[in-house]
C-alpha cells in the first residue's frame, strides 16, 4: 500500500496532551509487570511515529514497519527512561533512530536502481520533499520516488547531528525549541545544523550551475 492509495492526516503526529506525571505512573506500572499498560504508552504515541515514518516514506507498509520496530526499542528501552528528560522527548529520539536506520536499509536495497532526470529546478523538489507535498501526477509519480531515496540516501550521509535536525525539522514538523529539546542542544546550534545540511545537500543534490 503506497501514499496514493492512504489519506494521512498529518495534524495527528503532535506530541500527544498528557502529563509527566500520568507517563511515569504509566512507565512505572509496566516495568512492575503490568506489560498490558505498555498498550496506552502506544496508543499515545504511535501516531506521532507514523507521522514521521509517513513523511520520510511516503509508503504505508514502510511506516507502520517502523512503527513496529520503534516500539519494539522503546519497550526494551524503557527502564534506562531516565525521569529528568521528559517521556516524549526521549520516545522521539528513538523514533528519528529507529526512522534512519529503516532508511538507510532500504537506501542500500534500492541503490543500484535509483535514476533521475527532469527539468524541474532540485532546489525546488528537496523543498518540495522536505515538507511533505508532493503533485502525484503518472508522469512525475516515479521521478518523486527515485528522487525522495536520492535525497534520503544524501540526508543519511550528513554528520548525525545534522541529520537528526533535518530531519525533526523537515519530515516530522517540530519547530527550533522542540528540535533542541529532543536534541540536546542549544537553539542557535539547531540553527546552524539546519544551515549546514541544507548546503551540504544543495552541494550533493543539486545540479552544477
Amino acid at each position: 500500500m503506497d501514499a496514493d492509495n492512504v489519506k494521512v492526516n498529518t495534524d495527528t503526529g503532535r506530541t500527544p496532551d498528557v502529563s509527566e506525571q500520568a507517563l511515569k505512573d504509566l512507565v512505572n506500572a509496566v516495568l512492575a509487570g503490568n506489560t498490558e499498560r505498555f498498550e496506552e504508552i502506544f496508543g499515545l504515541f504511535h501516531n506521532m511515529v507514523f507521522i514521521l515514518a509517513w513523511n520520510l516514506t511516503g509508503n504505508y507498509d514502510d511506516s507502520m514497519d517502523v512503527v513496529q520496530e520503534c516500539f519494539l526499542r522503546v519497550f526494551r528501552a524503557l527502564c534506562s527512561w531516565k525521569k529528568k528528560a521528559k517521556f516524549a522527548t526521549w520516545l522521539h529520539r528513538i523514533a528519528v533512530n529507529t526512522a534512519i536506520d529503516y532508511i538507510r536499509r532500504e537506501a542500500k536495497h534500492q541503490a543500484k536502481r535509483l535514476t533521475f532526470s527532469g527539468d524541474e529546478s532540485m532546489d525546488e523538489e528537496i523543498e518540495r520533499l522536505a515538507q511533505g507535498v508532493e503533485t502525484r501526477t503518472p508522469l512525475t509519480e516515479l521521478q518523486q520516488k527515485e528522487l525522495r531515496m536520492r535525497i534520503l540516501q544524501a540526508v543519511n550521509q550528513l554528520a548525525a547531528r545534522q541529520r537528526r535536525c533535518f530531519i525533526l525539522r523537515y519530515f516530522s514538523g517540530l519547530d527550533i525549541r522542540e528540535i533542541a529539546q529532543v536534541v540536546g542542544c542549544g537553539e542557535g546550534t539547531v540553527k546552524r545544523h539546519l544551515f549546514r545540511a541544507r548546503k551540504r545537500l544543495q552541494q550533493w543534490l543539486l545540479p552544477e550551475r
